[in-house]
């Protein structure tokens, strides 16, 4: 029988693993607003994990704070990498929630909403060279798949929102979700 131990580092990375109440704060531009005790453990656990490039699922009730969650760790992100932006990815319904969400608490955060309620069609099409100069590129499922030079970006976060939207592993959106690039991925949804 062969026997591991691990050594301290990995001994500590496992300890934290298993306790997200444990993990260091995020450090970055603070938010317009207080994260509640749970909400700051999970922003601290999402940056914990995307910071050794592992993906996350948050998956809480309707209105306890996915986005607000999401939007600390993109500031913090953004203080660590800020020339590499993060892609939002999310059904077209929310969109106008998450640019209020952004502006309310996180209007330091330089957004780009690629999406035609958003842009005009040279808006569009310049969208792929104007990307570095924001912090943060939000998006549909389906401009994601009309949108192919979205997925051969490297982007440093891609964060579903409403991720259930691809559990169709045939679906084209499904697909285009698979082949996106990124340092880490992170699923938010309300239906668990």
């Amino acid at each position: 029988r062969l026997r591991m131990r691990a050594g301290g580092h990995l001994q500590e990375l496992l300890a934290r693993l298993r306790d997200p109440a444990a993990c260091e704060p995020l450090d970055g531009r603070p938010l317009h607003g207080t994260l509640r005790s749970y909400q700051r453990t999970g922003a601290d656990w999402l940056g914990f994990l995307s910071g050794l490039g592992l993906g996350a699922c948050l998956a809480d009730d309707m209105g306890l704070g996915k986005t607000l969650q999401a939007l600390a760790l993109l500031q913090a992100r953004v203080c660590a990498k800020p020339s590499v932006p993060s892609l939002i990815v999310l059904p077209a319904s929310l969109l106008s929630n998450w640019k209020a969400e952004i502006a309310r608490f996180a209007p330091d955060l330089k957004a780009l909403y690629l999406h035609p309620s958003e842009l005009d069609r040279a808006g569009l099409d310049a969208a792929r060279e104007a990307r570095g100069r924001h912090d943060v590129v939000l998006t549909t499922y389906g401009m994601l798949t009309r949108s192919p030079w979205l997925t051969e970006v490297a982007w440093d976060l891609a964060i579903l929102d409403e991720a259930q939207a691809i559990k169709n592993p045939s679906a084209r959106q499904t697909r285009a979700v698979k082949a996106l690039k990124s340092r880490a991925r992170i699923a938010l949804t309300g239906t668990p």
